[in-house]
């Protein structure tokens, strides 16, 4: 796994990062389930193909219980990102697990 801040600067615009991540074939996980509402962000996603999973809502969670919801729901998520792959997605994923199609709707 790789972190955002392992390779970028906190302050690196969204759609910079994403269009590297995009060249570089990875997986998106974030909390920001705002991203889906953001033109440029949006753009940059469909353009990378990437398949982003954002935790919808994420208020109030520890990184240890993000961590548990990702880990919980891992399998699903990575059939989800092979066969959307190179399509550009954002999959909301519930603190319960579920996982639905946020953007394109």
């Amino acid at each position: 796994m790789i972190a955002h801040d392992d390779v970028f600067d906190q302050d690196t615009d969204d759609d910079v990062w994403l269009a590297e991540a995009g060249r570089c074939g990875w997986i998106v996980l974030t909390r920001d389930d705002r991203i889906r509402y953001r033109p440029a962000e949006q753009q940059a996603i469909l353009d990378a193909g990437i398949v982003c999973f954002c935790l919808h809502p994420s208020k109030g969670m520890t990184g240890e219980d993000m961590a548990g919801v990702f880990a919980a729901v891992l399998p699903r998520m990575l059939a989800i990102a092979l066969r959307r792959r190179g399509t550009g997605c954002i999959i909301g994923v519930s603190r319960t697990g579920r996982l639905r199609q946020l953007y394109p709707r």
